[in-house]
């Protein structure tokens, strides 16, 4: 890696070195002396690094000396990492007879000798460049906490690019142009804010309305004609083409865009081969009249090889603009009005950033609450050697990186593992720093984790990532680097991480991380030069495909036997079945990952071999059935995951000593069976010494318990400060001991999600009973409870001042969400403040929220007794409820009224909560029940539809009609579909009376999703009257679902119009017995899913014409599956050009 990071490798190896464990094997074996010499010589060598790494650039001589004192470094710290490992192991002395004891510590001294003498000649040669000593960063700016948020970084706080977009956008939408397809270049320096621009206008709405296609591209340096059609085609259906040939991949491009007005993004191009652009113009240039295509590129000859006409150039931001972009990153709120000297400073510092956005946001943020000396060295000192070319950003960029601590450039350039766009997820990035030893705590009761978490926003803060995702606890999941930033991390990275392809030319000895730049698949072997790199410390995937593939056992069994020096192992989504035993060996391995897909039962007992294991990642091993028994002797392990392993019966005994653990997902416990001993099991006890464990935890109670209470306190999860989310789930739990577990599992209050599930106690526990709830859990979020059905109270929810969704299903025994009475008041009470989302489902007892209401009637109406005009009195109120969900819940007559809701559903519930009575009193209720602001809607009576207002239904972009009994056809909804004009969805759900869908299906022009199930009584027979109508009008249409249509014998003449259509299933249709050959005019069509349909017999002659099909299912289908199957199947011949075919006799096969 970078020649900056030797610094932290030499600082952690004398650490190392300096252990009491390493000192008294020293001492024991006979090497102290050749140790201390080898101390010596490091620390001497440590001492120049800085300043060798600053003249290096300059100087061969030097970048060749600093090569040969990275070989050497990084073998002493295998070696006494190998050492150090070793003494780890409590049975090392039983496990060395004295003769080999002494055999291999004269082989340990031998090899600290030789190393010794080594860096003794390295040490002498540098003596020649006379280095400066420099015991520390002086020239990184280090870490600085700050208690201000990192939201100035934010990505849309875009700055100077209003007019530029204008311009672009009239440039778009112009219809004055002589070309059929027109490609207009945006030209201009790296960082300059192209791929912003372009972001801008292609995701302006008014784009999006004028072009039938939207299409982008990231191109980046390889200008591969069929990996850019592969793009183009996956940008459309978001699936990766299979592995086909140029000839098939240009048949579907012309079929996705021949004739159709589209707009592409070809994002970041450098092709400057004339040849090369005209083969793929001739591709794309059979689009509709009015397609554009707009290039984002930083050459000049490229824009005038590919432009129709004029190319634009995006121009620096302004001065003001610059120094208002400036301001923002750098100073601290106030700053800059009361310190004039600083922004003298600052706009010097400014105008040397050439106005260029990325480096102006990089410099501010390196800058932000730095004081007047650290700016005015910087601008003397770093911003002196800039030169004032226009091409001067990377320098400015690496000014950034040169600024940063040794860890953080290690952990920075790492990234040049991932490919560019790539979305990195926060919480694996972070254990790969730490599994490769980047990652160095400000002090002792620092955590590895926190100390990374400090890394990842140091990084973020100086614009080093973008993007940013979160989730619904507002956390940082994931980021991206700008493709400018990339090409750093790269520089900065030279041959130490080297992302791997076809071309394996850049590999040698020197490579220490290694990722694959493609999905590997059955038929990949590891090519022979790969096998020569000895001294690997990474093995990575980032591109294995979602779906996983099996690799052959030859191959895994190679990965793990021939890289001895290997950190990070990951074998995700590789099918693996059995892994080798040799595992065990790899003593230098930190991090772990055969999750996702692999077929593995069980893993080798030698895992429990690997002292310094800190990862280990098995999720979504569905076959998983146990863990090593000695898992317990990973007393490094800092995360274990091993979430959606539905095989896995139990945790092994002894899991309390994985004091270290920082991460685990789930917990099993318990005995399911009276096979299994519990003293082999985990017991709740063991969670009592797992304090440091964070984030999200399950807990999966199994079997009888003999002082369940006890056992469950225990536990101690009150002390689980770290926890966030917790779940416990009863279902394996015999449910008399349901209730004190729940009563000894009492979570922490810093818990914020809090679930719980198949609790079959009568009541909730003594911490969640009346307003207890909000003391001893005051930070909750999110509640989740299901398939409690024999709890009759539950605890007040209304009074938890964060809760913003509340979910509970399948609770009968509740007959009142609170079991009080209440008293209204002038003035309203506090009432579920913060509350965004609420669903109650299968609540069948359910008749309103309070038990009782003083001064009021028996039952509290939504509607006319919801506001007292007289006594002025009012109802509690859900002042931020926007998501409702009330289904099959036949008894609740009343609710509290939810004036901003904008997705609502009501189903199976009480005449009295009607939308009809809603609406009848609006004239008279101060707040009105239902906003104008409703976008989806989801309701079981065709009345209330109708009864609603035409205002209430033009955003409505979602509706599902369920269970009405009274809808025959479509012109029972009355002028309603005609008030839809942004409907983009429509369910009909066991509309058991409904025969036909004519009568107002082809006002919905906008539909893009129709989705029909458990229509008894439909037969789609009649749709095709008035030629083709009312599917014809659908133009929209993408998406078409019908599951269990009994009557349906065959699909509906008028759908072959449909051309639009992308994704097609039809399950459970027992009537139908063939497919329609008309099937070919579905150009466009992706997916195909035909699951259940038991009387169907063959697939028609048409099936050969859809060329754009990516996947294809077929399940459950006894006569068709048997045509189907290859490579002789009847029908293999029609679909054999499909790139994923899946036919299972059953859901439970897998194909």
């Amino acid at each position: 890696m970078a020649e900056a990071v030797l610094f932290n490798i030499a600082q952690q190896l004398l650490n190392n070195m300096s252990s009491a464990a390493i000192e008294e094997v020293a001492s024991a074996w006979g090497y102290k002396t050749q140790l201390v010499k080898l101390k010596n010589t490091i620390n001497t060598i440590r001492d120049v690094l800085l300043d060798a790494e600053q003249k290096q650039p300059n100087s061969h001589a030097i970048r060749g000396w600093l090569q040969r004192l990275r070989v050497a470094v990084y073998d002493a710290d295998d070696l006494f990492d190998e050492i150090t490992s070793l003494t780890t192991q409590k049975d090392v002395c039983l496990f060395f007879s004295k003769i080999n004891q002494l055999h291999f510590g004269s082989t340990i001294a031998r090899k600290i000798k030789h190393i010794r003498e080594n860096l003794d000649d390295i040490a002498k040669d540098g003596m020649t460049f006379g280095f400066r000593l420099r015991v520390d960063e002086e020239g990184a700016m280090g870490r600085k906490k700050r208690e201000q948020s990192y939201s100035y970084v934010r990505e849309e706080d875009i700055v100077g690019r209003d007019s530029d977009k204008v311009a672009i956008l009239g440039m778009l939408l112009s219809c004055n142009v002589e070309e059929v397809v027109s490609v207009i270049p945006v030209v201009g320096i790296g960082g300059l804010g192209k791929t912003t621009l372009a972001q801008l206008v292609y995701n302006y709405e008014k784009v999006e309305d004028h072009f039938e296609l939207r299409l982008w591209v990231c191109v980046s340096d390889v200008f591969d004609i069929k990996v850019i059609v592969e793009k183009i085609l996956a940008s459309t259906t978001y699936v990766k083409p299979g592995d086909l040939d140029m000839e098939q991949l240009q048949r579907q491009l012309r079929n996705c865009i021949g004739g159709k007005r589209y707009f592409l993004v070809l994002d970041d191009v450098w092709n400057e081969d004339r040849e090369e652009w005209l083969k793929l113009r001739a591709l794309l240039f059979c689009g509709g009249p009015g397609s554009k295509i707009l290039v984002t590129t930083r050459s000049r000859q490229v824009a005038s090889i590919m432009a129709t006409g004029s190319c634009y150039d995006l121009r620096h931001l302004s001065e003001a603009e610059s120094w208002f972009l400036f301001g923002k990153m750098a100073f601290e709120p106030g700053q800059e009005s009361k310190d004039p000297k600083l922004v003298e400073v600052g706009k010097q510092i400014v105008r040397k950033c050439a106005n260029v956005p990325l480096a102006i946001r990089t410099v501010g943020g390196l800058l932000y609450a730095r004081d007047q000396k650290r700016w005015l060295a910087f601008k003397d000192n770093e911003l002196a050697k800039i030169t004032e070319t226009e091409n001067s950003i990377m320098p400015i960029l690496k000014l950034s990186y040169d600024h940063l601590q040794s860890s953080l450039k290690h952990c920075f350039a790492y990234c040049a593992l991932f490919p560019k766009d790539y979305e990195l997820q926060k919480e694996r990035l972070i254990s790969l720093w730490i599994a490769g030893g980047f990652v160095v705590p400000s002090c002792e009761r620092q955590s590895l984790e926190d100390a990374g978490e400090e890394c990842f926003m140091d990084l973020i803060q100086r614009c080093f990532f973008q993007d940013l995702t979160k989730d619904t606890l507002g956390n940082i999941k994931s980021c991206r680097i700008h493709d400018l930033m990339h090409d750093l991390a790269l520089l900065e990275a030279g041959r130490e991480s080297i992302i791997f392809t076809s071309d394996t030319s850049n590999l040698n000895q020197n490579t220490h991380h290694l990722s694959s730049g493609f999905n590997l698949t059955s038929s990949w072997e590891i090519p022979s030069c790969l096998l020569e790199l000895n001294r690997l410390r990474t093995f990575l995937l980032p591109e294995q495909a979602k779906f996983g593939t099996r690799i052959r056992k030859s191959v895994s069994d190679q990965l793990v036997s021939n890289f001895r020096r290997l950190r990070v192992l990951d074998l995700h989504g590789l099918g693996i079945e059995n892994l080798s035993n040799s595992i065990g060996g790899l003593i230098h391995l930190r991090y772990l990952d055969i999750s996702f897909k692999s077929h593995i039962k069980t893993l080798p007992n030698s895992i429990s071999k690997l002292q310094n294991l800190q990862v280990l990642r098995l999720s979504k091993c569905y076959r998983l059935r146990k863990l090593p028994t000695d898992i317990k002797r990973l007393i490094n392990l800092r995360c274990l995951e091993v979430d959606d392993c539905d095989a896995l019966a139990h945790m092994p005994t002894g899991m309390g000593r994985l004091t270290a653990l920082r991460k685990l997902n789930q917990f099993v416990v318990g005995s399911p069976t009276a096979a299994f001993h519990l003293e082999r099991c985990a017991q709740l006890r063991d969670l009592s010494s797992l304090n440091n464990i964070s984030g999200d935890l399950q807990i999966l109670l199994q079997g009888k318990w003999k002082a369940a209470l006890s056992e469950a306190k225990d536990a101690k999860l009150y002390k689980k400060l770290h926890i966030t989310k917790l779940v416990l789930d009863f279902f394996e739990a015999n449910r008399i001991y349901h209730e004190p577990l729940l009563e000894g599992l009492q979570p922490s209050p810093n818990v914020k999600i809090l679930a719980i599930t198949y609790y079959a106690g009568q009541s909730f526990p003594s911490w969640a009973r009346l307003d207890k709830l909000n003391s001893f859990l005051p930070s909750l979020v999110e509640i989740n409870i299901s398939n409690c059905n024999r709890s009759q109270c539950l605890p007040f929810f209304s009074q938890l001042l964060c809760l913003k969704r509340l979910h509970i299903t399948y609770a009968h025994s509740v007959e009142y969400m609170e079991n009080t009475g209440l008293s209204l008041s002038a003035s309203p009470v506090l009432f579920f403040p913060s509350l965004e989302e609420l669903t109650l489902d299968r609540m069948g007892n359910l008749r309103g929220w309070w038990k009782q209401a003083e001064g009021i009637h028996d039952y509290v109406d939504v509607t006319a007794a919801s506001y007292n005009h007289q006594d002025n009195q009012v109802l509690p109120c859900f002042p931020r409820l926007c998501k409702l969900h009330l289904q099959n819940c036949a008894k609740l007559r009343e609710m509290p009224l939810f004036p901003h809701v904008e997705e609502l559903k009501l189903v199976n519930v009480d005449e009295n909560l009607s939308l009809r009575k809603a609406v009848e009193t609006f004239t008279t209720v101060p707040l009105s029940l239902l906003s104008s602001r409703l976008k989806t809607l989801e309701i079981d009576n065709v009345d209330h539809f109708i009864s609603l207002p035409k205002e209430h239904l033009q955003n409505l972009s979602c509706l599902g009609l369920w269970q009405c009994s009274k809808l025959v056809d479509l012109s029972g909804l009355g002028e309603g579909l005609r008030n839809l004009p942004s409907l983009r969805i429509l369910t009909f759900f066991h509309c058991d009376q409904l025969t036909s869908l004519c009568g107002g299906l082809q006002h919905l022009t906008s539909l893009q999703e129709l989705l029909i199930r458990k229509c008894k009584e439909l037969n789609m027979l009649d749709e095709e009257e008035k030629d083709g109508m009312p599917w014809k009008a659908l133009k929209a249409l993408r998406c078409l679902r019908l599951r269990y249509i009994p009557k349906m014998v065959s699909l509906p003449f008028g759908l072959q119009h449909v051309t639009s259509l992308r994704f097609l299933e039809i399950v459970g249709c027992d009537g139908l017995t063939t497919l329609p050959g008309w099937i070919s005019s579905f150009s466009l069509l992706q997916w195909l899913s035909i699951r259940e349909c038991s009387k169907l017999m063959e697939l028609p002659e048409g099936f050969i014409h859809l060329s754009k099909l990516k996947e294809l299912e077929i399940t459950a289908c006894p006569r068709l599956t048997r045509r189907c199957r290859r490579p002789r199947g009847e029908d293999w011949l029609k679909i054999q050009h499909i790139p994923s075919i899946i036919v299972r006799e059953s859901h439970w096969d897998n194909a």
